[in-house]
């Protein structure tokens, strides 16, 4: 059967809610990408109230080519307004932006639908949320040399850096070395922290939908990982290519961070389902593990509420 010709080789897609002051480190990111092929970023702005839209449309009208007939498009619908566009200088850059005209996200409305084109378009699908960002201008050419060396793969990741409010960095690495195919247990053990979501590259081919249990998970990225890497192997690139900022503001560490403890109990539950169904969506396939992954779990959850206990405690009686 003959491959699909794309339009586009990759699709990075960039959801963004109120990262006005992130936003630009991660369009910037984007279009410093040196690559082979061509690539669209699709940038969607859910209706920000911080200032974000207005960031994002400075950034177009200073880097895209507004002007070019043949190439610019503008949508504008009682749900979005959209501008397609190409960069001024990377001519392999395409940027399609949609400005949501209401927040979809607190009406459970999904996005995916909008972007539909372009994600169909593409042979490999990124992505990198409004608040982190890429540090690599190699970082697609790179990830998309290894998949299209290695077509048994679904996924390739690489390391990352780990950024905190006040500016700190931490390296994190899971493997001195590049690694053709990681073990699955690894994959499993390490949960949502194993991989960065902007440190992702996937093949689209071998994207599966999300069933009931991945789109009830609390972390998104986490489902996507696990589907990918049933699917497919697994690669790793040692180089250090993207910055994850944790707990910074409008971030799913930070809502995370603030929680209270009865939020942070239905979390662990919510979690802790999603590894059962996940042991039966895929035949049992991984069962000791998950059964290994599920009583580390508990133990972590019981260090966690003990440390809360104690601190809770000494401020009680101090």
């Amino acid at each position: 059967m003959m491959e699909k010709e794309n339009k586009y080789m990759v699709c990075v897609k960039c959801l963004t809610f109120n990262h006005a002051q992130y936003i630009e480190d991660a369009l910037d990111s984007f279009c410093i990408q040196q690559t082979t092929f061509p690539f669209v970023c699709v940038i969607v702005d859910d209706s920000s109230t911080d200032g974000e839209p207005e960031v994002i449309e400075r950034y177009m009208n200073e880097h895209f080519d507004l002007n070019d007939a043949s190439i610019v498009r503008q949508e504008n619908t009682d749900d979005y307004r959209m501008v397609f566009a190409r960069h001024k200088d990377n001519q392999n850059c395409y940027f399609s932006v949609y400005y949501l005209k209401y927040n979809h996200y607190s009406i459970s409305k999904s996005k995916m639908a909008l972007i539909t084109e372009w994600t169909e378009n593409a042979k490999y699908h990124a992505i990198c949320e409004g608040d982190d960002y890429w540090i690599d201008p190699m970082k697609l050419q790179k990830q998309v040399d290894f998949l299209e060396a290695h077509p048994e793969h679904s996924l390739c990741f690489c390391a990352y850096k780990m950024q905190y409010p006040d500016g700190t960095m931490i390296d994190t690495i899971c493997y001195e070395d590049d690694v053709e195919q990681c073990p699955m247990e690894d994959v499993i053990f390490g949960g949502g922290s194993y991989m960065a979501t902007n440190s992702m590259l996937y093949r689209n081919s071998m994207y599966v939908p999300f069933s009931t249990w991945a789109v009830d998970c609390p972390i998104g990225d986490l489902p996507l990982m696990l589907t990918l890497a049933n699917k497919g192997k697994v690669g790793y690139l040692k180089d250090i290519m993207c910055v994850y900022r944790i707990f910074a503001n409008g971030s799913w560490t930070q809502k995370r961070q603030s929680a209270d403890i009865k939020r942070r109990r239905s979390h662990y539950r919510a979690i802790r389902k999603m590894w059962y169904q996940f042991d039966e969506w895929s035949e049992g396939k991984y069962h000791k593990i998950v059964v290994k992954k599920l009583r580390k779990n508990k133990l972590t959850q019981y260090k966690r509420e003990t440390r809360r206990l104690i601190r809770w405690l000494s401020a009680r009686f101090k």
